[in-house]
């Protein structure tokens, strides 16, 4: 994306908004959206930066309100650009700040308020951003949303004069310092914030990076201020519900675990776009039960044993990791033949970044928080180990189709649009409910819409091309075209109908969408006729 020109006033303050250039590489599906833009396919740009913006990743966040000021892809929407920028600048990112700044100070799209653009260019500008920088030191100079204060604005001038920019020196020689651009930059004490005590970890796409933690240490006054502890991983919030726990840092490995948005991870190893994670409870996963010996507390009793995901051998199930004789497990539960169990011994589990929300600084109160939630699970735990025979609870709940042409929609509204229709006695799983609504999975599967660009066609097959491609209720990417799921590289895929660039599909798996819980039976346990019916038709589709 091009920097748009500067507009300026007559002492040379910089107001436009500006789209700077995103050349960031936090993960191939991010850059991938830049070279789409770069190309004009606004469509596909957008159909990868959405679901990252809505997940709180920065950059995605910020192209979002680029595309919204720009009209790229959208209709132009001053309101919608900036609430885009709001949210990126919450989560650091510098030029949202800065374009945050000139709204308040131009009033453009918000109520015109120079304190408030002097609060936002000083955060962008304690990030470096030189035009905050200049805007900045202008403000001082002016003393226009702060006192004046030429010291202030002597020392954000030559900051944004030591980065190369001419107008911050022109303005130093105005102010009667012509030799302040030429002195060093002033000491950090006197021109930005204090840094934070938790130490950063560089990141890069061609190296993994091991940190470990270190003893917390603690500031005095905790009644006047949070307290902030030194360690040596960064920590984070999980920032959309159901986020993949996997076995290692690719979307090809198994998913181990879901997150909970809101749930707090240490971040200890960065590989390119994935962070290596531990989280409060440990990971569970299945075992043939002959392995094990002891419960709760148990010994596993040969070498190489697998762990599963699911507690079976058949094709969805997939092996996480290994255990070797003597290793320590806790058991937590079984059902048949298999037993759901811990190991003692971490085992390495990763996310995408772009599902955290890092805490910066750590503070004590969320430490705090971490230490208290894997507490509570080791006591629920412990309660829960007298009765270890008990069988583990399906991920879901069991519904029938009370009358033909019940519609499935892909949101929980009157208004949303039309999935399929399901004829009467179509057994389904029901996966979540809201108000009077049922999220429900067929076995037929559901009919949705793809960006054409990720199918690859081949004689009477489809497969997607790309990982991470959005499947959609509508043909577009409006507002009322809900997102239903994500399919990754490989899935295949049946070819229904065309619209434009868009492709409808039968998909199978990985989506689901809502019925009026009116038109099912209620929701109970897994029966023997209701999975012989599911399987049945399954089979059916699969052929």
């Amino acid at each position: 994306m091009k920097v748009s020109a500067y507009i300026r006033s007559a002492i040379g303050l910089t107001v436009l908004l500006v789209t700077s250039n995103l050349t960031f590489a936090q993960s191939e599906d991010i850059q991938r959206a830049v070279d789409a833009y770069d190309g004009g396919d606004y469509a596909a740009a957008i159909a990868i930066w959405e679901p990252y913006a809505h997940q709180g990743n920065r950059e995605a966040q910020f192209a979002m309100g680029v595309l919204y000021f720009e009209g790229h892809g959208v209709s132009k929407n001053l309101d919608e650009a900036l609430a885009w920028f709001r949210k990126a600048a919450n989560s650091g990112h510098p030029t949202a700040m800065f374009n945050l700044g000139v709204a308040y100070w131009e009033g453009r799209g918000l109520n015109k308020n120079f304190s408030q653009a002097v609060d936002w260019w000083e955060r962008a500008a304690e990030s470096g951003d030189v035009a905050s920088q200049y805007n900045l030191g202008l403000a001082y100079y002016l003393g226009k949303g702060a006192q004046k204060d030429i010291d202030k604005a002597r020392s954000w001038l030559t900051q944004a004069s030591d980065q190369g920019h001419a107008d911050a020196n022109r303005v130093l020689g105005v102010i009667g310092e012509k030799d302040v651009a030429t002195q060093s930059t002033p000491s950090a004490a006197a021109v930005s914030a204090p840094s934070s005590t938790a130490d950063s970890v560089e990141t890069s796409q061609a190296e993994s990076v091991e940190v470990e933690s270190v003893p917390v240490e603690q500031a005095e006054d905790k009644a006047q201020s949070p307290i902030i502890v030194t360690t040596r991983f960064r920590a984070g919030e999980v920032s959309l519900d159901k986020l993949a726990l996997r076995s290692a840092p690719n979307s090809q490995s198994p998913v181990v675990h879901t997150l909970r948005q809101g749930t707090p991870v240490k971040l200890v190893q960065i590989q390119g776009s994935w962070g290596r994670v531990e989280i409060p409870s440990p990971v569970r996963l299945w075992v043939f039960g002959d392995y094990v010996q002891g419960a709760p507390e148990g010994r596993v009793t040969a070498n190489k044993v697998r762990l599963r995901n699911r507690p079976t051998t058949s094709e969805d199930s997939r092996v996480v990791a290994h255990l070797n004789r003597g290793d320590a497990v806790t058991v937590h539960s079984s059902t048949g033949d298999w037993k759901h169990v811990s190991s003692q011994t971490p085992i390495p589990v990763w996310v995408q970044l772009s599902g955290l929300a890092e805490q910066n600084p750590v503070t004590q109160d969320w430490l705090d928080n971490f230490n208290a939630l894997a507490s509570g699970e080791q006591e629920k735990s412990e309660a829960s180990s007298t009765n270890t025979t008990a069988p583990a609870p399906a991920p879901f709940r069991t519904a029938w189709v009370k009358t033909g042409g019940t519609a499935v929609i892909g949101r929980p509204a009157p208004d949303a649009p039309k999935l399929n229709l399901l004829a009467k006695d179509t057994p389904v799983k029901v996966i979540g409910s809201k108000d009077s609504w049922l999220m429900i999975q067929s076995p037929m599967g559901l009919d949705v819409w793809v960006y054409g660009k990720f199918i690859s066609e081949t004689g009477g097959s489809a497969k997607i091309n790309d990982n991470r491609v959005r499947i959609r209720s509508l043909p577009s990417t409006g507002a009322d075209s809900d997102v239903l799921g994500l399919l990754d590289k490989g899935a295949s895929v049946e070819v229904k109908s065309r619209k434009g660039d868009w492709i409808r599909l039968r998909v199978t798996s990985s989506v689901a969408g809502w019925v009026d819980s009116g038109g099912l039976t209620p929701p109970g346990a897994v029966s023997a006729d209701w999975q012989e019916r599911w399987d049945a038709i399954r089979s059916e589709v699969g052929r």
